[in-house]
């Protein structure tokens, strides 16, 4: 599996998850209301993340939202995401966004056919869904996987019998 990131547990006040435990694998969990110290810290997570030897899948799990971020906080994390391009290019197997809401869904993938991202990008409706489309990802990449990732996408089974 080689090795992982350190990414240190959250800061007091913030309530973004940041999981790298499964790398490749990494799992980001949205906070249900958002605040400054939660792009802080996912900023600083991803340092750890884009500085490891391999590279890696994303699921950013957004179920526990509550209210949209507001529109400073939504424009840091496009600024983000655009300052990060090549690197996410390169070290970036594809990321997974759970979206319960399929209006929310389309409309997402909608976004993405217009303003495409620097690595593959898709939503979907479940933990499960998203793990696998991540799973395969790592697999083609080449990695081993972890027997945690299967089980998040239900795959333990099938794998450990074939």
């Amino acid at each position: 599996m080689g090795e992982f990131p350190k990414v240190s547990g959250p800061p007091t006040g913030v309530g973004l998850m940041f999981d790298v435990s499964m790398w490749p694998l990494v799992v980001i969990t949205m906070p249900p209301v958002m605040v400054e110290d939660d792009i802080t810290y996912m900023r600083e997570c991803y340092e750890h993340v884009f500085s490891a030897p391999t590279r890696h899948a994303l699921i950013v799990d957004t179920t526990k939202i509550a209210r949209v971020p507001e529109a400073t906080m939504r424009r840091q994390l496009k600024e983000f995401e655009d300052s990060n391009r090549p690197i996410i290019r390169k070290k970036n197997i594809g990321s997974a966004i759970i979206i319960q809401n399929a209006i929310v869904r389309g409309a997402y993938t909608a976004l993405r056919w217009i303003s495409p991202q620097p690595a593959p990008n898709k939503a979907f409706s479940t933990m499960e869904a998203a793990a696998s489309w991540c799973v395969e990802g790592i697999e083609g990449d080449g990695q081993i996987v972890p027997i945690a990732a299967y089980a998040i996408a239900k795959l333990a089974k099938s794998q450990a019998s074939g």
